[in-house]
Parts: C-alpha cells; sequence; structure tokens
C-alpha cells in the first residue's frame, strides 16, 4: 500500500511539474486564501484561544456593576470582609499616568494603586525585593513603590542598589521595595505600582476600583454572581444607597479582556474563510478544465484495468499536493500577514505584549494551517476526481488528437462555481461598503466643536502638588496666559478629559423633583472639569444664560443642551439649581450649585449621541474630589492655532512651556482629527482588513470569470469557427461569450444579494448612520460585480472574435 501511495506521489509530483503554469496560478490562488486564514487565525490564537498569562487564569474574574464595572472604594473593603465564593479578591486604581521626577527631565510612567493581594492573584512575582507588606497597605502606611523590569532598565539603567531607594513620584517620595520579572505581563499595562491603602471606614463613594477575583475551588461564576448580589444587597441595606444597584456582574476576566475585539475578530475569519472558498471554488475550475484535456489518459489507465476508486485516489493525490504546497506558502504569507496587522492595528489589539512575541511557527498556527491545506485539498479536488472517475473510456479512446470537449456536467459545474464565488464575493463587498459607508456617515456628525487647527496633548496632576483646587485653577490661568503669549497661537485651555474620550460621571439631584423609582439620585451625567477658555477654544455655542466669569462663584455650573432637555424638558433650566454629588463623599459641598448657562452638544464618544454634561471651573471644586479627579484622569491641554500653521512647531513650544513654567511632562500629542481617527480606530481595524479580503475576493472571482472564458472559448473553436463561417459577425460571437459570463455573474450577484440581507445582520455592533439592507450599498455591489465580472469575459470574448474559421475547421 506504502509503495502505491509513493507511486502516486511520484506521479502527481511529475504531472504537476509539467504543468508548471497550472501549478503555480492553483498553488498562488489556495496560498492567498490559507495565508489569509493563517494570518487571522495567529491573531485569534493568541487574543481568543490561548489562556491569560496568569496562575489559574480561567479562575480569575473581574467582580463590578452590571454597565459601569467599577465599585467604590468601601464597596471593595466590605466585600473583602465579607468574602463569599473567592479564594481571593484584589483591588486597583488605574488612573492617570504620574509624573516620575528623573535626574535629567520627568517623564509620565502609567502607575497603578493595588492592594497587597494583587500581586498573589496575578502571580506577579518580583526578581528583587518584595511585593507589599500589610502594613504598607494600611492607611497611613509607609509609602513604597514596586516597579517593572522595562521601568528598571529604562529609568534607572537596571542599578542592582534600587531597593531602598527614594524616587519622586507624583510630587511624593516612593521607597522602592521591588523589581517585577521582566515575564509578568500587567493587568491593567503599568510601570508602578503603588499600595492601594483602602480604608474599611471610608464612605467615599466617589473613588472606584476595579476587582478582581479568583473562584474557589467548585465554585462556579453563576454561583459567585449570586453570593455577590447577596452582598450588594445587605451594602444597600447598612452602609449606603448610593450603591444600592444589587445588579453586579461577575465576567471571567479573559472575557473582559477581549470582548470589545471578539466580534470583529469572529467577522474577519469568517470572512477570510469566504476568501478561501472563493480560492478553492477557483482551483476546482481549474481542475474540472484540466479533467477535459485528462479524459483520453484515464480513459487509456482504466481500459488497462485501474479502477474508480484507484483513479480517485491518484487525482486526490495530486490535489493534496497541491495543497501541501500551498499551506506551505501559506504559512510564510501568514506571517507576513500577521505581522502587518499587527503593524496597522497593534494599538487596537489586546494582549499586545504576547502578541508581539508569536512565532509563525508556534505549532497549532502550524497545525490550523496544515490542516486547512488538507481539509482545502480534498475541498477542491473530490468533485473534479470523481467526475473525471466516471469517463466512458470508449468514448474518449475515439476522440481525434484535437481539443477535447468537455462534457455538459462540467460545463455546469464549472458555471456553478463561478456563480458560488460571485456571490461569496458579493457578501464580502456588502459588508465592506456598509462598513465604509459607516465611517463616512461617523466622521461627518456635527462633533459640537470645531476640530480643525486644534492641537491636544495631555499632562498628570495627579499626586500632592495639585491636591487643591486653588492650585490647579491658578495652573490653568497661568498656563493659558502663558501659551496664547506662542507665536501663532489664537487660545489656550485645560479639561479634566479631551472631547471624544470620555470621561468621569456624576450623580446629582433636583430639589423638590420626585426621583426616579428605585434610584437615590435624579440623574447620573458627564462631569468635566475645564478652564473659563474652554467654550471660547472648542468654539462651542452658547445657547442660554451665560458662560464662566474671570472670578466665578463656587456654586455655579454649565449644562450642556442634552442634559437641559432631558432634565427641564418643559422649563428653562437656567436659574434652577441642583445638589452635585449627593452622598458620594463626606468631602464633597453638598449645597446648591445654580446653572448659568446651557451650551451647545459636543459628542464625548464618536459613535453615540451626545451625552448629558456638566461644566465646572477648577475655583469650584472640593480639594478632596480635585484629587480624586486628578488621579482617575489626565488633564486635556487643548490649543488653537491660526489656520495653515503646522501644529509640531507650536506642539514644542507648548510642551517648553509646561516643563519652563510647572516641571510637567506632556504625552499623546495629536492634533484633534487624529484624536477623531484615533476614537474609531477599532472600526477602523476591520473596515481595513474586510476591504482587503474583499478586494481579494473580487481578484479571485475575476480571474475565475476569465479562467473559465478563456477555455470555454477554447473549447468552442470549432462552434465559433462554423458560426462565423455561416455569417456571424463580431458583434454576434461578442455577444455570445458575454452573455454566457452575465448569465453566470448575474445568477451569482442574486444568490450574493439575498444571502447579504441576512449575513450583513452579524454588522449591526459595527455599523453607525447606516441599517445592514442600507439601500445605496445593496443598489451600488451589483453594478460593481457586473462591470467586474464584463471586464474579465472582455479579452477572451475579444479572442473569440478573432477566430479564423478556416484555422479553426482544420483544426478538427
Amino acid at each position: 500500500m506504502m509503495g502505491s501511495f509513493s507511486n502516486d506521489l511520484r506521479y502527481a509530483c511529475r504531472t504537476l511539474l509539467q504543468n508548471r503554469t497550472f501549478t503555480i496560478t492553483a498553488v498562488a490562488a489556495l496560498a492567498l486564501g490559507i495565508g489569509a486564514n493563517t494570518a487571522i487565525f495567529s491573531v485569534i490564537n493568541t487574543v481568543l484561544l490561548e489562556p491569560l498569562p496568569y496562575p489559574d487564569s480561567d479562575r480569575i474574574v473581574v467582580v463590578g456593576r452590571a454597565g459601569g464595572g467599577q465599585v467604590p472604594e468601601p464597596v471593595f473593603a466590605f466585600w473583602e470582609q465579607n468574602n463569599a465564593g473567592f479564594e481571593d479578591l484584589a483591588a486597583c486604581r488605574a488612573g492617570a499616568h504620574l509624573n516620575l521626577h528623573g535626574p535629567d527631565r520627568p517623564e509620565l510612567v502609567a502607575a497603578v494603586s493595588a492592594s497587597r493581594s494583587y500581586f498573589r492573584l496575578f502571580g506577579a512575582n518580583p526578581i528583587m525585593g518584595r511585593t507589599f507588606t500589610a502594613a504598607e497597605d494600611s492607611p497611613g502606611g509607609p509609602r513604597v513603590v514596586v516597579i517593572s523590569h522595562g521601568l528598571w532598565q529604562r529609568g534607572f539603567n537596571g542599578d542592582s542598589e534600587v531597593l531602598g531607594k527614594t524616587i519622586t513620584l507624583g510630587g511624593a517620595s516612593y521607597a522602592v521595595a521591588g523589581v517585577l520579572s521582566p515575564t509578568f505581563k500587567p493587568y491593567p499595562p503599568a510601570d508602578a505600582w503603588i499600595p492601594l491603602q483602602t480604608n474599611s471606614s471610608s464612605t467615599n463613594q466617589a473613588a472606584t476600583l476595579t476587582v478582581f477575583g479568583r473562584l474557589a475551588g467548585g465554585i462556579t461564576i453563576t454561583q459567585a454572581t449570586a453570593k455577590m448580589v447577596v452582598l450588594g444587597k445587605r451594602y444597600a441595606e447598612t452602609r449606603s444607597r448610593v450603591f444600592g444597584d444589587p445588579d453586579i456582574r461577575v465576567v471571567y476576566l479573559h472575557q473582559r479582556i477581549t470582548g470589545d475585539i471578539r466580534p470583529s475578530l469572529l467577522i474577519l475569519i469568517g470572512a477570510v474563510g469566504l476568501v478561501l472558498l472563493i480560492a478553492c471554488a477557483n482551483v476546482a475550475n481549474l481542475l474540472l478544465a484540466r479533467a477535459t484535456a485528462r479524459r483520453k489518459e484515464i480513459a487509456i489507465r482504466a481500459a488497462l484495468g485501474a479502477g474508480r476508486g484507484r483513479i480517485v485516489r491518484q487525482l486526490l493525490t495530486e490535489s493534496l499536493l497541491l495543497a501541501s504546497a500551498s499551506g506551505v506558502l501559506g504559512l510564510v504569507l501568514g506571517s507576513w500577514g500577521f505581522h502587518t496587522i499587527l503593524a496597522f492595528a497593534a494599538g487596537e489589539l489586546p494582549r499586545l505584549q504576547e502578541l508581539a512575541t508569536v512565532s509563525s511557527l508556534d505549532p497549532r498556527v502550524a497545525a490550523f494551517t496544515f490542516s486547512l491545506a488538507g481539509i482545502t485539498g480534498v475541498l477542491f479536488g473530490l468533485f473534479p476526481a470523481i467526475d473525471l472517475s466516471r469517463t466512458e473510456f470508449g468514448g474518449a479512446l475515439k476522440e481525434s488528437g484535437g481539443r477535447a470537449s468537455a462534457s455538459r456536467g462540467q460545463n455546469h459545474a464549472r458555471g456553478l462555481l463561478i456563480a458560488s464565488e460571485v456571490a461569496i464575493a458579493v457578501v464580502l463587498l456588502c459588508g465592506s461598503v456598509l462598513l465604509i459607508r459607516s465611517l463616512v456617515e461617523m466622521h461627518r456628525v456635527n462633533l459640537g466643536f470645531e476640530p480643525r487647527n486644534l492641537l491636544t496633548m495631555e499632562v498628570s496632576l495627579a499626586g500632592s502638588g495639585y491636591a487643591k483646587s486653588s492650585t490647579v485653577d491658578r495652573l490653568a490661568t497661568q498656563f493659558v496666559a502663558r501659551v496664547e503669549r506662542i507665536p501663532d497661537v489664537e487660545s489656550a485651555a485645560m479639561a479634566s478629559a479631551l472631547p471624544l474620550q470620555g470621561g468621569i460621571d456624576m450623580i446629582f439631584n433636583i430639589p423638590g423633583q420626585a426621583l426616579p423609582e428605585g434610584r437615590h439620585f435624579s440623574g447620573d451625567v458627564q462631569w468635566r472639569i475645564v478652564s473659563r477658555s474652554y467654550f471660547e477654544v472648542l468654539r462651542i455655542p452658547l445657547l442660554a444664560g451665560r458662560l464662566f466669569r474671570e472670578r466665578e462663584g463656587r456654586g455655579t455650573v454649565v449644562i450642556s443642551k442634552t442634559m437641559a432637555r432631558k432634565f427641564w424638558p418643559d422649563s428653562n433650566p437656567v436659574g434652577q439649581v441642583i445638589v452635585i454629588g449627593p452622598e458620594l463623599s463626606s468631602d464633597y459641598h453638598v449645597g446648591t450649585t445654580e446653572i448659568i448657562g446651557v451650551v451647545g452638544d459636543v459628542r464625548e464618544r464618536l459613535y453615540f449621541e451626545p451625552q448629558p454634561v456638566m461644566y465646572q471651573m477648577p475655583s469650584q471644586i472640593p480639594d478632596g474630589d480635585m484629587a480624586l479627579v486628578n488621579s482617575l484622569e489626565s488633564t486635556g491641554i487643548l490649543v488653537r492655532t491660526r489656520p495653515g500653521v503646522a501644529s509640531i512647531s507650536v506642539s514644542q513650544a507648548v510642551q517648553q512651556a509646561l516643563l519652563a513654567g510647572a516641571q510637567l511632562p506632556s504625552a499623546k500629542v495629536r492634533t484633534m482629527d487624529r484624536v477623531s481617527i484615533d476614537s474609531t480606530a477599532q472600526r477602523n481595524f476591520s473596515l481595513l482588513l474586510l476591504g482587503a479580503f474583499s478586494g481579494v475576493a473580487l481578484l479571485l472571482a475575476a480571474v475565475g470569470i476569465y479562467g473559465v472564458m478563456s477555455f470555454s472559448v477554447e473549447q468552442r473553436t470549432h462552434e465559433i469557427g462554423i458560426r462565423t463561417a455561416l455569417g456571424a459577425n463580431r458583434s454576434d460571437i461578442l455577444y455570445l461569450v458575454l452573455h454566457q459570463a452575465l448569465r453566470m455573474s448575474v445568477a451569482g450577484i442574486t444568490i450574493g444579494i439575498a444571502a447579504s440581507f441576512g449575513l450583513t445582520r452579524l454588522l449591526q455592533s459595527q455599523l453607525f448612520g447606516v441599517t445592514p439592507s442600507d439601500p445605496l450599498t445593496f443598489a451600488t455591489v451589483p453594478v460593481i460585480l457586473l462591470v467586474i465580472a464584463l471586464a474579465a469575459a472582455w479579452v477572451p470574448a475579444m479572442q473569440a472574435t478573432r477566430i479564423d474559421p478556416l484555422t479553426a475547421l482544420r483544426h478538427e
């Protein structure tokens, strides 16, 4: 049996080498499809399939409120004291970066406030020193810091004597307690960790944390959720009504990390699977065309005693050999494609540190590639092999030495394969056009401000240096004055968060108004702390009342149009009073705040409708809450430049002003147009890849149509010669060929449009401003496919018009 297989393999090699054009074309088409699948699978394997790089990662969960996720600090302390269903609970606060003041110049580092149990839960082992002690993680404990291996190398030149040294982080001094292993991949990403020092007796509901847990043995996630819901109700009844929502969620950390990207990756693996189907259909068409020329060979083999199974095995051996060669080349193309994907979308892919170390020789990826090659080998080779094994060798042996004629069944099969290719291309193209239209609509929406000529950057005010509101207010005033003296700068402002990037929510009450059922406050809206010039810099229109004055009283607030319409639908909100942050913190001033103005809406997220927003100046914020806001978010810098001015030169001057005036390093220097693009980066990632795959599908479909029509013209040479001899002119011959291509294409387009109506529903979450059944898309795509089909068939049609009837008849 092995000897027989060896003979089949040697014969297959000789046959394929003798037909180099066919072999190269088939291998190239398949390798393209297999390579695309390999590239996407490499991403999916690392992001979705590989376990997280933590001990028992399948038991690590995130515990939090439904929707918001994070929980107040005293809630975590309550959970720790009443732990139910978890081996361990840990918490951290990943907010604004901190300023690390080094010997040369300050730099921003990602810092996380973490509980002592954080390192144990994530298996973070230091290579030097230790993590936090119980005393250090208690309120008022010593200030220590644990640093990453990268920061140790970058910021301290790998100093072996770094332990115990004092560094200035966020304006405060910390002693270095330990250096973590270079293999530790932190979540959330960070370079420095300081003790969380949770106060179990605190009543501050504004300081929120991300809580992690490790499920106890034998406890399911459903059971853990039920236990936490009971704890939530107990907390609401005994501690605080603010956290009264018992709708607590327990989700696996893996799901939390990959949740946003999962739909996009699944859509893309479906898309590349369709591309591979088109490649298989193309190769099957090539094999059917080749089968016609091999009918006499197969007939001779059958006449000499080869059974049908033996013939099928020989032909499948050739197909599998083609697939194996395609698999090797596909693995190379997949590796190149994988690194190209990382280059274009690395910032939008979770588990980036792990993706960067993925090898194209990863066993699971290699196994996937060659398994896919084997399946495709059978898929595209089986039908042509069975069809060819049915050859009536008596009739085949009687054929002359000229062109062998294809059977009616083979012609129908090739037409069906082409229709299938066109149908798949229609589905992919519909999805791409919908995403393109969605992106266009997204960037056409009214942002509520003028993004052109607007430079942005971020600074950190976290730490002791800017814990007081008066200090932040003075910084904003001095910064604006200093920057506005820079040539080519029109105006400048500071804000607790940049537009299009979301920010902090804040609850409030409306005195005298009934509270919504089941809630202990009137509303929950976006909250922005802004300098007085903020509305002028962004050119946000004033709709009613007034804006902030230079010396504004403490109890005033400006609200957005959507907030006014939502909470005061039948009255003028200007002059009304609200209570901001009731029951959130003992530090917060719970007195009334007057609404002095209403401004236009600004989109806080590009793909969401405008949210209700309220604005306050730094001088109006209590010190405790100012310190909290600074610890949670980086502060945004906005500079409006004169039209036509290069932003690079201005950004350098602004950064120098920040360093000279307040020793504040800046990061994320971008134009507002770039901020807008970055805010849709994940959707752009899906669009880029789906568009690329659609282009490949169109190319393969066009090649398939061209190949079938070329073969059809070659097989019908005798017929076309007779037609021409009997008086058919060029337009008749042209119509004969193009009509055949058009018939197959229209059948495929009809099937593809019907399938697209159902399959584009899967893109619903990725769309903006268009529906999955958008009429313009479904009217445009068929036209594009028809044009491409006619273009692909045009060359064979023109060749048919140049057939000499005498030559054709003499050939027969």
